[in-house]
């Protein structure tokens, strides 16, 4: 293995600008979790907070579980789906 490595100056470009962005998602992740806590409090659903961060609808799904929000509806799918319910 080369210890000599350099990266192309596109790639190094690209690598600067994505280690930019990551650094930047870490210093903003607690301040937006909290926010989205508290609009979910609020009334938010899952998706507008997905819309409105570009993150999965599942993130705020669990956040909303683990913080106790009351469900707007019942869950549809997967191991918290009523029993008996056939759609």
């Amino acid at each position: 293995m080369a210890t000599d490595y350099r990266p192309s100056p596109d790639a190094a470009d690209v690598f600067a600008q994505y280690k930019e962005h990551y650094e930047g998602e870490r210093e903003l992740k607690p301040a937006m979790r909290e926010h989205a806590a508290n609009e979910l409090k609020a009334g938010a659903t899952v998706g507008q907070l997905a819309k409105a961060t570009g993150l999965t609808p599942e993130v705020f799904r669990r956040m909303a579980r683990d913080l106790g929000v009351e469900r707007l509806r019942p869950p549809t799918v997967g191991k918290l789906k009523p029993e008996g319910d056939a759609s």
